[in-house]
This record gives C-alpha cells, sequence and structure tokens, in this order.
C-alpha cells in the first residue's frame, strides 16, 4: 500500500530516508524522518515509517531470493542483522509508545464516554422527566379538551336552539312584517281621507274665521270707541274724587284741630275741678274735724261724689 498526500511525501521519500539512517547505524524515528526530509506531519509520516518497518524483516530475512549475482557479504548481512534487531527494537519501543499513547486515547475516551454516559443518564433522567410532565400535561390537556367537547356539545346544543328560535323570530317579524304593511296601507288610505276631510274642515274654518275677524274688528273698534269714552268719565270721576278727598282731608284736618282744642280746653277743667275739689275737701275736713265718725262717713259717701258730678256736669263741653 502506498501513501501519497497532497504535501507531495510518498512512501518513497520516507522509506528512503529511513534506509539511509538505517545504513548510518542511527534508528529511523518520526522525527528524524521529518528532520531529514524537511517537511511532513507527524500523522503523515508515521503509517509510513510502519509500513516501512513491517516490510524491513522480509527485506532483511531472506525471504525474497536473490540471485547469485546480487550476492550480498557476510558481513554486509551481519550489519543488517544487527541493524534490524535494532529496529525491531525501535519498532517495538515504538508499537509499544504507540500502544500507550493509545491506551492513553482509550482512557481519556472512556473517561470521555463515562461523562458523556453521565451526561447521557442525566439527559435520560431530565428526559424523563420531562416526558412525564409532558404525559402529565397531556393527561390534563386531554382531560380539558374532553371538557371542552362537553362544553362545544353544549354550546352546539344550545346554538341549535338559538337558531331555531331566530328562525322563529324571523318567520314572527316576517308575520308582524307582513301585517305592519297591511295595517300602513289601511292606515295610509284613513290619513288620505282624514287629510281630505281635514282640508274641507279647514276651508270652512277659514271662512268662519273670515267672518269672525270681520266681526271681532268691528266690536274692537267698538269697544275701543266705548273705552274712549270710558277713559273721558273716569277722568271726570277722577278729578271729582281728588276734589272730594281733597275736601274731606281738610275737613279732617279742621275737625282735628277743633278736637284738639277740645281736649285742651277739657285737660285744662279737669285740671280746675281737681283744684278746687283738693280745696274743698281740706275745708271740709276743719269745719268736720270735731266730729270724726260723722266725718269719716260723711267723707266717704257723699262729699267726694256730689260737688264733682255737679262740676263736671256743669263744665262738659
Amino acid at each position: 500500500m502506498q501513501y501519497r498526500t497532497s504535501r507531495g511525501i510518498q512512501y518513497e521519500d520516507v522509506a528512503q530516508a529511513a534506509d539511509a539512517l538505517l545504513q548510518e547505524g542511527s534508528r529511523p524515528t518520526i522525527e528524524r524522518i521529518r528532520l531529514r526530509l524537511g517537511r511532513g506531519s507527524p500523522n503523515t509520516v508515521s503509517p509510513m515509517l510502519e509500513q516501512w518497518f513491517a516490510g524491513l524483516g522480509q527485506r532483511l530475512g531472506g525471504v525474497v531470493p536473490m540471485s547469485s549475482d546480487n550476492a550480498v557479504p557476510a558481513l554486509v548481512i551481519q550489519a543488517a542483522q544487527a541493524l534490524w534487531a535494532a529496529a525491531s527494537s525501535a519498532a517495538d519501543e515504538h508499537a509499544a509508545q504507540a500502544w500507550s499513547a493509545r491506551q492513553t486515547e482509550q482512557d481519556a475516551a472512556a473517561q470521555t464516554l463515562a461523562t458523556a454516559h453521565a451526561q447521557l443518564q442525566a439527559r435520560e433522567l431530565a428526559l424523563d422527566e420531562r416526558l412525564q410532565a409532558m404525559e402529565t400535561a397531556l393527561t390534563l390537556s386531554t382531560q380539558q379538551l374532553h371538557e371542552s367537547n362537553e362544553r362545544a356539545k353544549i354550546q352546539q346544543v344550545a346554538l341549535a336552539q338559538r337558531e331555531q328560535e331566530l328562525c322563529d323570530a324571523r318567520n314572527a317579524l316576517s308575520d308582524a312584517t307582513q301585517r305592519s304593511r297591511e295595517q300602513l296601507a289601511a292606515l295610509q288610505q284613513q290619513l288620505e281621507t282624514t287629510q281630505a276631510q281635514a282640508r274641507d274642515e279647514r276651508s270652512a274654518i277659514e271662512a268662519r274665521h273670515i267672518a269672525n275677524e270681520r266681526r271681532w274688528l268691528e266690536e274692537v273698534d267698538r269697544a275701543r270707541q266705548e273705552a274712549r269714552k270710558a277713559a273721558l268719565l273716569a277722568q271726570e270721576e277722577a278729578k271729582k274724587t281728588v276734589l272730594l278727598q281733597t275736601q274731606a282731608e281738610l275737613a279732617a284736618v279742621t275737625a282735628a284741630d277743633a278736637l284738639q282744642a277740645a281736649n285742651a280746653a277739657h285737660a285744662e277743667q279737669l285740671q280746675a275741678l281737681r283744684e278746687e275739689l283738693a280745696s274743698a275737701q281740706t275745708l271740709l275736713l276743719q269745719q268736720i274735724r270735731p266730729m270724726p265718725a260723722a266725718a269719716s262717713a260723711l267723707r266717704a259717701s257723699v262729699l267726694p261724689r256730689v260737688p264733682l258730678r255737679r262740676k263736671l256736669g256743669r263744665n262738659r263741653p
């Protein structure tokens, strides 16, 4: 199997470099071959070097027959065998390193796998929980859907009833509309008849109104003339009333003055009588002092009233 890369490194290049290192007495390694070639990555050189080691046993062990012309001296064969032993040791070491690296990779991969497994278990647990929650939600949703279906059935029944009621209402409305139209036609006919009667009555009312207006105007004119006459009479009566009122006021003033003068004269007479009475009582007391009992009786019963009554009778206007 021949390896070719995009960078131009071929198996023959690696094999020639390995042969040159082996002839120099050095163990061919990946780094030495890369240094000798001046290019190539470890991932590219490693499989080619393993292939070279795999074919080195056949080349040095005499598996491939050689002709007498191409016979190799014994010293060269011994050196080649020694190099083969060194190469085998190097191959074993390389294999051990490769196995260790692979073991490390496997351990890392196992660790990664364990971590991934743990993560997967966690994800499975989370998924189980989500699945359980989803199943619970699905059960609840199914129950709600069932309840919604039941409500929808009830609403459908109610809707059917409403549609039937609406249909009945439409039929009733249609009948009512037809009756209304018939009534409207009758009312229209009645309105036309009433309007004709109203026009006739209005014409009659207008004629009566014109006649009444003419009569009212005549009565208003007559009333206006009578009002003028009544106003003149009222003015005359008002003048007479004012004159009589003035005369009455003058008479009242005169009577008031006379009454005031009479009251003043009466007050003067009353005061004079009081003074005269007081003098008479004093004189009488002086005369009847020797007779206390008779004087007391006379003073109590006769003397205080008789002269006063006589004087009041003489002095009253």
